[in-house]
């Protein structure tokens, strides 16, 4: 067993001074602030739990910063996309598993605990038939570099709402009902330590509402269950126009949206909708970076904020696989649409950088499923060192100053 004596920890209830944890196999075995340090200790300065990322197409990884240029008319998320499906179309299992790899590892590096992978790339380039390899792989990449995942299997069966057929670049996406079910069962299998299955509905574009009831009356009902939703205003547009409600609305009108659900992005909500997530107990997840990165939009967080709402955040396309930056920018783009200062916080936390840290940290480990990401007994030993030049610096400006500034540094580390 080890021992470390810790300067401050953010532990769930808030920063605390000289605390002592020993930890075995990885987990947390004791935690006693206001200790006093004991031989054989291991000093480490200001310490904060690493991240749950919460949403992830990890092949993107491989075009972060690849579409950068102008193309031929108004450049969008929708143009953005076509760039996407080529490379989606691209991959083959050996391909895929570097990219996975390597990523997964980035974010271990970076201080994620853990990920929710939306994974939709099914069938095998060079096997149509074959939908279960390319999960098997990424599963694989995650337990390589010892990063805990929430596959999240994706069901993908149209085009845009009102059952649109297809398209011929999105058909290694398409799965049928049974299909589904079937890459379920079989994935239930062959999880490692450390991984678990959830449900996946693509969105309310690509899967009908008696698709997602059939599936969710055949697989487990207390497993994560992730969708993307109000992503972007066309998508707003063609929900009311084809289904008579904006989606977020039919969504609640249609299913159980409870604590087990999360919703990607949410970014285009009406006040009713704001009300309706945050009563219900689900998370939603932001991506700052990449909401930014394709002009999607930005999240109302006061009008969440205010109802209590749980949010969670992902790196999304890996534009950047940085937690503090996925922060920073979720602050700024508050502050830019309200032009207020100081947005992500509250009376009882008025650091808005330890307010975000554990909000993102309690939400993340709701929409994941995987407990245990925090500093406390029995939990996962997966931390952050912060250092900073200026020992004057209390724990909550040392966290604030890391993400909003280049002055303090980070290290991931296992202990």
């Amino acid at each position: 067993m080890n021992s470390y004596f810790l300067q401050s920890a953010l532990l769930s209830t808030g920063w605390q001074l000289n605390v002592r944890v020993t930890v075995e196999g990885g987990v947390f075995q004791s935690i006693e602030p206001n200790a006093k340090k004991q031989a054989g200790d291991q000093d480490l300065k200001h310490v904060i739990p690493a991240l749950p990322n919460v949403h992830s197409h990890v092949f993107q990884r491989a075009m972060a910063g690849l579409s950068e240029y102008k193309g031929s008319g108004q450049d969008s998320f929708w143009s953005w996309r076509d760039l996407m499906y080529r490379l989606a179309n691209e991959l083959d299992a050996e391909s895929l598993y570097q990219v996975a790899r390597d990523c997964y590892a980035e974010m271990r590096q970076a201080g994620y605990a853990s990920v929710c992978e939306f994974h939709y790339v099914h069938r095998n380039k060079d096997n149509p038939d074959d939908f279960s390899t390319y999960s098997e792989v990424i599963l694989k990449a995650a337990a390589d570099v010892g990063l805990p995942i929430t596959f999240l299997p994706v069901l993908y069966a149209f085009a845009g709402v009102g059952e649109l057929p297809l398209n011929p670049e999105q058909k290694r996406f398409e799965l049928s009902v049974d299909e589904y079910v079937e890459l379920f069962q079989h994935l239930q299998g062959k999880l490692s330590k450390k991984q678990q299955l959830g449900i996946c509905f693509h969105s309310i574009r690509a899967v009908s509402k008696d698709q997602m009831q059939a599936v969710l009356d055949v697989l487990p009902s207390d497993v994560p269950v992730h969708i993307h939703i109000a992503e972007q205003q066309a998508e707003i547009d063609q929900a009311i126009e084809q289904l008579g409600k904006r989606p977020v609305a039919w969504l609640f009108d249609n299913f159980d949206v409870n604590e087990h659900w999360s919703l990607v992005h949410a970014t285009h909500l009406d006040d009713t909708e704001v009300k309706l997530i945050a009563e219900s107990g689900a998370v939603v997840v932001i991506c700052p970076l990449t909401e930014a990165n394709l002009g999607d939009g930005i999240f109302p967080m006061p009008e969440f904020k205010a109802l209590n709402g749980n949010w969670a955040i992902g790196s999304d396309s890996h534009i950047e696989i940085k937690p503090q930056q996925e922060l920073k920018m979720l602050e700024y783009s508050q502050r830019l649409r309200y032009q207020q200062r100081n947005i992500c916080c509250d009376v009882s936390q008025p650091h808005v950088g330890t307010w975000m840290w554990l909000q993102a940290l309690f939400g993340g480990q709701q929409a994941s499923g995987l407990g245990g990401i925090e500093i406390r007994k029995g939990g996962y030993a997966q931390v952050l060192e912060l250092y900073s030049n200026d020992v004057s610096k209390q724990a909550e400006e040392v966290l604030d100053d890391w993400i909003f500034s280049d002055r303090t540094t980070a290290v991931a580390k296992t202990l």
